[in-house]
């Protein structure tokens, strides 16, 4: 997560061992959100399990990064790394992301910076951005994160009409260096960017992430119509478009019936063994929307009545 000056992280690295490593999953205290909080296999309860992973981002809690993931590996079998903000997350060190992550029992994935350089002069962009991820990726070696999420090149108000070639230079150099095009996953973010972004998605075998909120505040429900989507879709990203404030994540809960219905479009498709990740940042949203998922799911599996 990067070092913002908010009420969402507060505080300051931490300065020593996350404690509590080897506490139980269940048994483990989550700083912050008592009054909220269940895990994953509670949440579901006796018909067992989702045949995906569930992930919470590492941006819940108004602390760093070490004492977030420490507090929601109680309740999550898998973490994404919230990397922002590019100077920032470059300038993290061993006091921002302690070793100890390692022993947290979660796999894990990273959410690319959203400011990356894309925009240098020429044909320097590509290069520049791909220096910057595997960077990013050096630092966070140890835990051996198995997908990175990246916001396509854009600029203020559409996608860059070099995109696709931007994005091709890019995946190729990734791939020269070892990470491989089905780890890299394109999200959708506005406009019409996976549409453009399409055949380059395709042609190189990327993955892709799909954003829910995103997908129903800029109009890209018929983006589940794209060929072949499914077999690229490892990672879908749920939460609700903010009416009162728009370009925020809200609860799972306040989907419209078209959100409801577009989520389990999205459930139902999604392939075994992906991620999904419940992109809320703050406990209260971020555990209504575990229990609306686990509702939402019996209902849609056939398990039981939807309850959510």
């Amino acid at each position: 997560m990067p070092r913002l000056k908010s009420a969402a992280n507060p505080a300051g690295p931490i300065s020593g061992p996350i404690s509590g490593l080897d506490a139980g999953r269940r048994n483990s205290a989550a700083p912050g959100c008592d009054a909220h909080t269940m895990d994953v296999a509670q949440a579901f309860g006796s018909p067992g399990l989702p045949p995906w992973s569930l992930a919470a981002p590492s941006c819940v809690l108004p602390a760093d990064v070490g004492t977030n993931c420490a507090a929601l590996a109680s309740h999550f079998p898998e973490l994404g790394l919230c990397f922002f903000e590019t100077a920032a997350c470059l300038a993290y060190t061993e006091a921002d992301l302690p070793q100890a992550l390692s022993a947290l029992p979660v796999r894990w994935h990273l959410h690319l910076p959203l400011d990356l350089p894309w925009d240098l002069p020429g044909d320097q962009g590509p290069p520049a951005v791909a220096q910057t991820i595997l960077a990013l990726a050096e630092k966070v070696a140890g835990l051996a994160p198995w997908a990175y999420v990246l916001h396509p090149p854009k600029d203020a108000e559409h996608l860059r009409r070099d995109a696709p070639e931007q994005l091709r230079c890019l995946a190729l150099a990734l791939k020269d260096r070892g990470i491989r095009p089905e780890t890299l996953l394109v999200e959708n973010i506005q406009g019409r960017d996976l549409e453009i972004l399409w055949p380059v998605v395709r042609e190189l075998g990327l993955g892709v992430c799909l954003d829910l909120g995103h997908m129903l505040e800029h109009g890209q429900e018929d983006f589940l119509d794209l060929p072949e989507l499914w077999a690229h879709a490892r990672m879908l990203h749920l939460n609700a478009p903010d009416q009162a404030r728009p370009g925020r994540h809200a609860s799972l809960g306040s989907l419209d019936a078209a959100g409801r219905a577009i989520l389990g479009r999205m459930l139902t498709a999604f392939a075994p063994g992906g991620t999904v990740v419940l992109e809320l940042f703050s406990p209260r949203e971020l555990f209504d929307s575990l229990r609306f998922v686990s509702g939402f799911w019996a209902g849609a599996s056939g398990r039981e009545e939807d309850t959510a």
